[in-house]
């Protein structure tokens, strides 16, 4: 088997079989699609296993509800392929999807490829890191373009992953939202990685996304921002150890997260978020001496800085 497609699926029954069907199209033969159903209450298990039925290229796991972490691994365990790609379960590809990235990965040796891909948004196709040129990275080059986000973000659709590379690295059981907190390390964990950014891949944006708050502040939530506080701090951690030539650069990128969330919360005054905020002014407040001349900070990054609070303020 060359390559293990993971889908996990709950409560999208109005989305999978879209997604089962763009997965099925792809010129690329040898693949098998694995679907995780999550814990579904609606009919997105039995949808899947209704193609299941039909074809036998897609399996369908049946599990407890559980973190969307957990559900991936639960399809790594049962992978056989060379290569794992994933998919979401609301989205769609190019029928070269597969066949591009493994023709990428083989051509320049690389252990994981990325494409581009596009957004689409209340019907409107949205690129998305798209760029044709050929790029073919080391551990630590491959690294600094995801802190960078200039030509891919933490997303697991869009790359194509040497099942080797997950022996070592797996998703955080207890996270919700995994995907930060695992490519970087597999992208630092592989020999080379391939970029080649046309749009091969097309996320569907909606209400019900997983990640909606990044489109919304109004969704942002305290669990989930100590979250993504706890993520980026052990991703500075992390990279320190690893790559130590992206320390800097990496402890930079963390704090200029925690200035977007902090610029954020000032601004839409969420009541339950506020002991979030303010731990954020009081980090970047103790910060200060190290970002105030830090050379990758951008202008619009300096300007939040005038919005943090005074020594003992809010």
């Amino acid at each position: 088997m060359k390559v293990s497609v993971i889908v996990l699926t709950c409560d999208r029954e109005h989305f999978i079989g879209r997604s089962i069907r763009s997965i099925l199209r792809q010129d690329f033969p040898d693949f098998e699609l694995i679907v995780v159903d999550n814990g579904s209450r609606d009919a997105s298990g039995l949808i899947a296993a209704e193609y299941a039925r039909r074809d036998p290229r897609v399996r369908v796991l049946r599990r407890e509800r559980g973190t969307i972490s957990a559900g991936r691994n639960a399809g790594l365990d049962a992978a056989r392929g060379e290569w794992i790609a994933f998919f979401d379960d609301d989205d769609t590809s190019e029928p070269d999807f597969l066949s591009f990235l493994v023709s990428l990965a083989e051509e320049t040796g690389a252990d994981a490829a990325v494409c581009g891909s596009w957004k689409e948004v209340d019907g409107r196709r949205l690129p998305n890191f798209i760029e044709d040129r050929r790029l073919l990275l080391t551990p630590e080059q491959a690294v600094l373009e995801l802190l960078l986000r200039r030509r891919c973000n933490a997303a697991t659709p869009t790359k194509l992953f040497r099942r080797s590379l997950f022996s070592e690295h797996r998703f955080p059981e207890r996270a919700r939202y995994d995907d930060i907190a695992v490519v970087y390390r597999l992208f630092a964990s592989a020999r080379r990685v391939a970029f080649h950014n046309l749009p091969k891949y097309c996320f569907t944006r909606h209400g019900g996304n997983s990640s909606a708050f990044t489109t919304n502040d109004r969704l942002l939530s305290p669990t989930q921002l100590r979250e993504y506080f706890a993520a980026f701090h052990e991703r500075t951690r992390w990279l320190s150890d690893r790559l130590p030539r992206l320390s800097a650069f990496a402890r930079y990128a963390e704090y200029s997260y925690y200035l977007s969330m902090f610029a954020k919360l000032t601004r839409t005054h969420l009541p339950d978020c506020e002991p979030e905020r303010l731990w954020l002014g009081d980090t970047l407040r103790k910060a200060l001496p190290w970002l105030e001349p830090c050379p990758w900070l951008q202008d619009f990054e300096r300007a939040r800085l005038c919005l943090l609070p005074r020594k003992g303020g809010r």
